[in-house]
């Protein structure tokens, strides 16, 4: 299956008028509305954050620790 992501919304006559031209070249489309957002790079671990309030630790910290080769 390949997705199609329209990034901004469209007025629906458009939208039928895309639809109505993929569907002339034999392509079986649906349209699904979705409501999820994009989210941004500052809010990738907004979920996690909670995890870590007890431990004094950074990304630096991890970054720093996972690279480091025991030679």
């Amino acid at each position: 299956m390949t997705e199609l992501i329209l990034k901004k919304d469209i007025d629906e006559n458009k939208m039928k008028a895309l639809l109505a031209f993929l569907k002339s070249w034999g392509i079986d489309v649906e349209l699904r509305k979705s409501t999820t957002k994009a989210i941004k790079k500052s809010e990738e671990f907004s979920l996690t954050a909670g995890l870590w309030e007890d431990y004094q630790i950074d990304s630096t910290d991890l970054r720093n620790q996972a690279w480091q080769r025991n030679k």
